[in-house]
């Protein structure tokens, strides 16, 4: 390490260090230098740290007044009026060019004496995106998205009419788009296809998309309140963990690992222990989770910290919630998976995602889907998604029979709609019936809310009621044989099939009700205004492979009131 000293004469003087071989500070032979009173071996500055092992060296020879002075060589410096380290989130700064053909390579030169960076109002936040299309440049910030030119400019005549203009603008003039919308912190949102991108502002609780006529809100298309209610409960920062009390187990202080044998009873929850994690103890932070030694139970942990008796130790990860988007080119749909947990930490908390589809032909959300992505993108007409650091390649029919099968689990397909015939007459749903392929059963049919107000003493207050009907089995999962004539009599407690037409009558399951006289299975049919029936596959017949359901009915009476 050097130092520059002032001294008289303006000569510049370095401090420097010097050992031999054997790591023993020494003098340079042949230069018995006195410089301003120092002495080979003496301390320059004890304040300053510098003891008899620093020595003194000038750059003219000798020392001596108008000796030859030794070149210092070019030196490298810069005018800053604040050199402090500047953190500008809403510009953007470019570099030199780079030509492969010619070898020219200046991707690292940033030139001071240039104009090479370009700033956006910072009032809308930080830029989180840029993509380049044609000779334009997306910029999407956290409540904004606007364009600049690229390798133009653009130069207003005197009635306010754009000439556009080629120059030595790298990055020209910057115009937003009309909207008061972003992308918020989640980048990972964005997709395209075309001249269309779809992207999320979480901040709004909005799905947004970007075309030739501007900014589109599809999350409206019928699905205002879902995008609403799920974004508000997306929070930008969470953790992941858990406690475990070691009252009365007796765990000794130490300096850096702990054995958890004893207050960590459940392997389980060993087991859930990740590298990274932060430990509270009684709510205080600790430390960090450095090693784990899972067969013997011992976390080893970057500081010290005593945990003592009866202390509450929570292990927790703080992670950022993800927005993943992607463009399905197979069946032209924009794909986005909202998840309260990132995907990485699917092994510990499997739950709280929604992934979903948004299709162009209907203008609308088309399907939820079960699988919980890392990254989606499209490539030569196939899907592709990953998942704990694996690829996964969507539609493959290999083998027929892949049909909801995502990360090695099996999801079964379900369709749910509503009965809702002469919406103002109270009506008795009897059966239900479908045209399509074997291989479908009802997970639940049931009525409108049936409010019971409050009444005489004993009756519950504003009770809500429906009714409901058992699972209706497939037609192969609904039979069974019937042996108590004598004979096999195959019968069925599903669907029945006549005409290539699959039919069920519906069997009431609710529960009593007070002041009902004829309740339970013993009637035929659900009593309501409309119904909601959910389909899905069952696991029986040719799992995974292809279920159509072309069309779905019920027979129903109006009551007699």
């Amino acid at each position: 390490m050097a130092t520059t000293l002032e001294v008289q004469y303006y000569n510049s003087f370095w401090m420097k260090n010097l050992n031999d071989l054997n790591g023993n500070s020494v003098w340079p032979k042949g230069y018995p230098y006195e410089v301003a009173g120092a002495f080979p071996g003496t301390a320059v500055d004890q304040t300053n740290g510098f003891t008899n092992n620093w020595q003194i060296e000038e750059s003219r020879i000798r020392g001596g007044y108008n000796n030859t002075q030794v070149d210092l060589g070019v030196k490298a410096y810069i005018v800053e009026d604040e050199p402090n380290q500047q953190h500008r989130s809403n510009s953007l700064i470019y570099s030199g060019i780079f030509n492969s053909r010619t070898g020219i390579n200046q991707t690292n030169q940033f030139s001071v004496a240039e104009d090479i960076t370009r700033s956006i109002d910072p009032i809308n936040g930080s830029i989180q995106k840029l993509y380049a299309e044609d000779t334009n440049l997306l910029i999407f910030q956290e409540k904004k998205v606007s364009y600049s030119l690229i390798d133009k400019d653009a130069i207003y005549t005197a009635e306010g009419q754009a000439i556009t203009t080629t120059g030595n603008q790298v990055i020209g003039q910057n115009k937003a788009y009309l909207g008061e919308w972003g992308i918020s912190t989640d980048p990972l949102s964005f997709a395209i296809y075309g001249y269309q991108k779809y992207f999320t502002d979480a901040n709004k609780g909005v799905v947004l998309r970007l075309s030739r006529d501007g900014i589109t809100e599809i999350s409206s298309y019928g699905m205002i309140d879902y995008f609403r209610d799920t974004f508000s409960s997306i929070n930008e920062f969470s953790t992941y963990g858990f406690s475990t009390n070691l009252a009365g187990q007796g765990i000794p202080s130490a300096d850096w690992s702990y054995r958890f044998n004893i207050g960590f009873a459940d392997q389980a929850l060993v087991n859930d222990i990740q590298l990274g994690m932060a430990i509270s103890t009684n709510g205080v932070f600790a430390g960090y989770v450095v090693l784990i030694n899972y067969a013997s139970r011992i976390i080893t942990v970057d500081r010290a910290v005593t945990i003592n008796l009866g202390n509450t130790v929570r292990f927790y990860t703080p992670i950022k919630n993800h927005v993943i988007g992607g463009y399905d080119i197979h069946n032209k749909n924009y794909i986005l998976s909202l998840q309260n947990y990132p995907e990485w930490i699917e092994s510990l908390r499997p739950t709280g995602y929604n992934t979903l589809a948004f299709d162009e032909l209907v203008n609308g959300w088309s399907s939820f889907y079960d699988f919980k992505p890392g990254l989606i993108f499209s490539l030569q007409s196939n899907t592709y998604t990953t998942h704990a650091g694996k690829l996964y390649k969507h539609y493959s029919e290999s083998n027929g029979l892949n049909r909801g099968y995502f990360y090695g689990v099996r999801y079964n397909s379900t369709i749910t709609f509503v009965f809702n015939p002469e919406s103002s007459k109270s009506k008795v749903f009897q059966t239900v019936n479908y045209e399509g392929d074997n291989g479908w059963q009802v997970n639940s049919f049931v009525s409108d809310f049936q409010q019971q107000d409050q009444g005489y003493t004993g009756m519950p207050s504003w009770n809500s009621y429906q009714d409901t009907t058992a699972q209706i089995p497939s037609y192969i999962d609904g039979r069974y044989e019937d042996t108590s004539s004598g004979r096999i009599v195959v019968q069925r407690r599903g669907f029945e099939r006549k005409e290539n037409k699959y039919f069920a009558n519906l069997i009431n399951s609710s529960t009593v009700r007070l002041g009902e006289v004829v309740y339970g299975n013993s009637i035929s049919g659900i009593k309501g205004y409309f119904a909601t029936v959910t389909f899905s596959t069952d696991n029986k017949t040719q799992a995974g492979g292809a279920k159509e359901l072309w069309s779905v009915g019920t027979k129903f009476v109006r009551n007699a009131y």
